[in-house]
């Protein structure tokens, strides 16, 4: 081991790539061309994309659930199969009420909060941020939406809430999603 490295086409074009500020291909996607990483168009962007996504899993993995009071849902590979691990946690949690998963659905409430005034973790399912929304923003005095503001396209959503219910469950608390509720976002 002499310190030389032979320079491949794949190495050069990786290096043209740092040296240009974009995030190499090599980084994105895998040896197929599948996309296994988020896509940005600075190396600076998705370098401090990385660096917080490192801090949150590390969190989660060295203090367990007990200091994450709010999840970046973005920074998930898989956020759907995070979405549905919540479900299935509500449903053990009503184990004695005769539960099954086939019979919950996904509730949200909208909470008022930005992810940092988040004081303490729920008892059952999870707070998530990290969502925007585009060509509207979210009345966090009256709970709905509203027309975006001039020249602001996207808008951050505040902290959502996320945990399962029952049909009956949902039915019984009078929340009503008019004719979309099956679907219950």
């Amino acid at each position: 081991i002499d310190g030389t490295v032979v320079m491949t086409a794949d190495l050069l074009e990786d290096l043209n790539s740092v040296f240009d500020g974009r995030v190499p291909k090599r980084w994105t996607h895998d040896a197929s061309g599948a996309e296994i990483s988020w896509l940005l168009p600075s190396i600076g962007g998705w370098f401090t994309g990385l660096l917080d996504r490192y801090a949150q899993l590390n969190t989660w993995l060295e203090n367990g659930r007990k200091d994450m009071k709010s999840y970046c849902i973005t920074f998930f590979t898989n956020a759907q199969g995070f979405l549905t691990g919540i479900r299935q946690e509500v449903t053990r949690q009503h184990k004695k009420d005769q539960w099954a998963l086939d019979d919950v659905a996904t509730h949200t409430e909208v909470l008022t909060v930005d992810p940092e005034r988040v004081r303490e973790m729920p008892d059952e399912g999870q707070n998530i941020h990290g969502l925007h929304i585009e060509g509207a923003r979210w009345n966090r005095t009256e709970g709905k939406l509203d027309e975006s503001e001039a020249k602001k396209l996207s808008q951050p959503m505040p902290v959502i809430y996320i945990t399962a219910m029952t049909g009956k469950a949902l039915r019984d608390s009078g929340v009503s999603y008019g004719q979309s509720d099956r679907y219950n976002a």
